[in-house]
């Protein structure tokens, strides 16, 4: 197969994995400072919107006669755990419900988590993330109903009594080990209702909530739910990111549904998933809130609304629960509020890494591996991961050198009988069967495989998904430096914007990605050395074509193929000069 064929087939299926990128995550399914005892923080209602369509949630429970907490009449307190990874923010209503959220992260982790939104709905490089819409229509978690009647939420949302700390100290420093909270819910005559306990460690993204209850709380309901109402709030600066790669998502069984909105005027419906629930998660590109069930749930529910987000036009809300029966007396849960890190996911206990997109179930365990490898590399080697894509393309390019060899020395030998070929070509013009059969005894005593030349490349194409994937949704690379104009890996390097569109290639002019254009065309004329004259604007075209799909690529991934064909570059000019010696 001669060199311009192989082009084609690279470019062709590597084009198919961006264009088949979208309908392959259809197919799937899938702030400033903390806030004080004076003010709740409630974001700028003249920037953000929060109704949900039609229909708000209920303030509270309807209680029974006589069980009104007395605790209505206690004000909003707020306290504040700092910690190594996180600050969290929590008001006494719902006991213990979030209404503020920032990671830190430690060391080197700390770039990860800076670029967020602030207040305002504008997007700031410096402050870190913030993973909490703070409004008064949500809570985060809290107990609930469901109205069917009324198609709403009703929220179990009066202050709590904070017992274990004096609502005078607004702060706790979490440096190591854990810290508990302790609420309690009473009626007027002084019953306790609800005990909950709020767990927070220093070293982990993983909080407890345990409920224990102690009367029937509810009148005329048919179900009680754990709920995280409000979604999560954006952290990536395009919009089309969070929209492209955020969802709702339950377990089941090991069964994963997920519920996911890319139309700004579609409205969500409230989806009932009947079964024994292991969690329901939220997620945004890098970053989930999930509810895992230490006794499991009966169902589970995902909903969810569109709406707007400082100056963004879509943002779609997800809300999840897990449905528990009304005689519940105790419900035991943890909180997950972190990165898609797997090594933190991991510490849950549960199958949070499932909501990561691998890939196609034959390039999912490529991609977990490339992963492994990559942050082996970073720290064990303690490398920068600039560093880390140089040496692993090192490491992948003597993996793959003993094929780019044979399919070099392929290409020459099927360049050295095309003669023979021409000849035949006219000879047997007429009788193809005849052709056939002659080309083939060709080649069996050249001893040439007419494939040969397009084995590495089908070889090598499940690991460029898997990379592509691994750059595309996971962490590691969000915010990680490398050298001079590149400030992030995950991202393209940019080095300033067009004042139009190009199709493809975007409005932003990057340099890797031209940079990559040039290696790849260093390795295609060493190729086309033999290449027909008329074939060469085909090499031309594709190398165009990649430049201009690479573009919008991120900076990882094309540092990694412009090391990738440099090398490439280096290995074949080596094969050439052997040959030409012998």
């Amino acid at each position: 197969m001669n060199d311009t064929l192989r082009y084609i087939i690279a470019g062709a299926l590597i084009f198919l994995i961006i264009i088949l990128q979208p309908v392959y995550l259809e197919w799937l399914g899938y702030d400033a400072s903390p806030a004080s005892n004076e003010s709740s923080g409630v974001v700028d209602s003249e920037n953000i919107n929060f109704p949900v369509p039609g229909k708000s949630a209920k303030p509270s429970f309807e209680t029974k006669p006589g069980e009104m907490a007395a605790n209505v009449y206690s004000k909003e307190s707020f306290i504040t755990i700092v910690t190594p990874m996180y600050t969290a923010t929590l008001t006494n209503n719902s006991g213990g419900s979030f209404v503020n959220y920032f990671l830190t992260g430690e060391n080197s982790d700390k770039l990860k988590y800076l670029g967020g939104y602030d207040d305002g709905g504008l997007f700031q490089p410096d402050i870190p993330v913030s993973l909490i819409i703070n409004s008064e229509e949500n809570c985060m978690p809290c107990l609930a109903d469901y109205d069917d009647n009324d198609d709403r939420y009703n929220f179990l949302n009066q202050p709590f009594t904070l017992l274990n700390f004096s609502n005078q100290r607004d702060t706790i420093y979490l440096d190591y080990g854990s810290v508990e909270l302790k609420y309690a819910l009473q009626d007027a005559s002084g019953r306790t209702i609800i005990n909950k306990t709020v767990s927070f460690s220093a070293d982990k993204y993983i909080n407890e909530h345990l409920y224990e209850i102690n009367y029937d709380i509810l009148e005329g309901s048919n179900n009680l739910e754990l709920l995280w109402y409000g979604g999560l709030r954006p952290t990536e600066e395009k919009e089309d990111e969070d929209v492209t790669y955020g969802s709702g998502i339950i377990s089941q069984a090991g069964e994963i549904e997920d519920m996911q909105s890319t139309d700004p005027e579609e409205i969500i419906t409230r989806e009932v998933y009947k079964g024994q629930t292991d969690w329901v998660a939220i997620r945004t590109k890098y970053f989930m809130s999930a509810i895992i069930a230490e006794n499991s749930g009966k169902y589970a529910t995902l909903s969810g609304y569109n709406t707007e987000f400082g100056h963004r036009k879509h943002t779609p809300l997800y809300h999840a629960s897990i449905g528990y029966p009304l005689d519940v007396s105790t419900i035991s849960s943890s909180i997950y509020l972190g990165p898609l890190d797997v090594d933190f996911l991991s510490q849950t206990g549960a199958t949070l890494e499932a909501s990561m997109n691998w890939g196609f179930a034959p390039i999912r365990p490529i991609s977990k591996g490339v992963l492994w490898v990559l942050k082996f590399m970073h720290n064990k080697l303690n490398l920068n991961y600039g560093l880390v894509l140089l040496l692993f393309a090192l490491l992948v390019r003597l993996i793959t050198g003993p094929l780019t060899k044979k399919s070099y020395e392929s290409s020459q030998n099927m360049q050295k009988i095309q003669p023979e070929i021409k000849k035949m070509q006219a000879k047997y013009k007429g009788n193809p069967q005849r052709l056939n059969k002659e080309t083939m005894a060709l080649y069996k005593k050249h001893k040439v495989n007419p494939l040969g030349g397009c084995l590495p490349i089908m070889l090598q194409m499940p690991l460029l998904w898997a990379l592509f994937m691994v750059f595309r949704t996971t962490i590691e690379f969000r915010g990680a430096p490398f050298m001079l104009w590149i400030s992030d890996l995950s991202k393209p390097d940019v080095v300033f914007t067009l004042p139009f569109s190009i199709p493809v290639y975007g409005d932003g002019v990057a340099i890797l990605p031209l940079v990559m254009g040039a290696t790849l065309m260093l390795t295609m004329h060493m190729s086309s050395a033999t290449m027909d004259k008329s074939q060469k604007p085909v090499m031309y075209f594709m190398n165009v074509f990649f430049i201009l799909l690479f573009n919008t690529f991120p900076s990882g991934l094309n540092l990694y193929y412009t090391a990738y064909n440099m090398l490439s570059f280096f290995q074949q000019r080596s094969i050439k000069n052997k040959l030409a010696n012998q």
